[in-house]
């Protein structure tokens, strides 16, 4: 069972555009708890998905939140093969492969993918729905933690290469990183090539590295600003004392931007004014555009 900004994010929605679709169309029906709080279970999530891709495709959703999931399903398979090559069923072949350790199958599709799709449709249709059902398949136990890894070992490499393509040089540039125990780095990935995408120059440092290293780097380089991801609710006490002493060896004036799971919380117990939660590629993409505009004016 997932709470409001869960069950959004694993749907790629934003909370208000969530409790939008329920309270003006009905959308979904969700769970109650002893306090009256909504929880979403597996199965609605994957409904606000399909609902998702489809008003991506131009379908209202005053259209959509009335029908069941087989048409919603119906509907998505007309579309699968418009363009690049039923690229739609992609994300899906390639976890299926992976929950029968096909290694080679995901390998060969998604290296496929990167040579021959535009990067904007690579991210759109491929990456960001793979991050999004490997979030699923990870929250409701059909993704093994050795598939997970597997996943992200072969996404690193691949996309990775994305970046090493065409190297942006100028500065300054976008920092991309984790801080100490936070190994996972799907969400940081996607977010770098949604940087990269936007024009950013990109340095993707990995994952686990200390806050006074990373501060480190960002002065010497000058960096416009600094992207975390931090994912795993264990780690949010460490990762609250690694957020202060970055603000404090960080240079004036550089933001930090924090994605994933724990973002929303490390940014309003902090209460650091350089510090913002960023919760979608949409708001990345608009932090990206005001630093460059800024940049330029200088």
């Amino acid at each position: 069972m997932f709470p409001v900004k869960a069950a959004a994010e694993l749907s790629g929605l934003t909370p208000e555009t969530l409790r939008a679709w329920e309270r003006r169309h009905a959308a979904v029906a969700p769970h109650r708890d002893g306090r009256g709080r909504r929880l979403y279970d597996a199965a609605m999530v994957e409904r606000l998905g399909r609902l998702h891709r489809l008003t991506d495709r131009g379908h209202p959703i005053r259209d959509l939140a009335g029908l069941e999931d087989a048409a919603l399903d119906r509907l998505l398979e007309e579309s699968r093969h418009a363009g690049y090559g039923g690229v739609e069923t992609l994300p899906e072949r390639m976890l299926d492969a992976i929950a029968d350790y096909r290694v080679d199958v995901f390998d060969r599709d998604l290296s496929v993918a990167i040579a021959t799709l535009p990067l904007t449709v690579l991210m759109a249709r491929v990456v960001t729905p793979l991050l999004r059902e490997v979030g699923v398949r990870w929250a409701d136990g059909r993704l093994a933690i050795a598939q997970e890894r597997l996943i992200s070992s072969l996404l690193r490499a691949r996309l990775l290469s994305v970046l090493n393509q065409h190297p942006r040089e100028r500065r300054p540039r976008v920092l991309f990183a984790t801080l100490p125990g936070e190994p996972h780095e799907l969400g940081l990935l996607g977010a770098a090539l949604h940087a990269y995408e936007g024009g950013a120059p990109v340095l993707y440092l990995g994952t686990e590295l200390p806050a006074v290293e990373l501060a480190r780097v960002a002065n010497r380089l000058a960096a416009a600003a600094v992207a975390l991801s931090s994912v795993d609710p264990g780690q949010a006490p460490a990762a609250l004392a690694e957020l202060r002493c970055l603000d404090a060896e960080l240079a004036p004036g550089v933001p930090v931007w924090l994605g994933g799971a724990n973002a929303r919380y490390l940014a309003e117990e902090l209460q650091i004014e350089r510090l913002q939660a960023v919760t979608d590629p949409a708001a990345l993409t608009r932090l990206i555009k005001g630093r460059t505009l800024a940049e330029g004016a200088r």
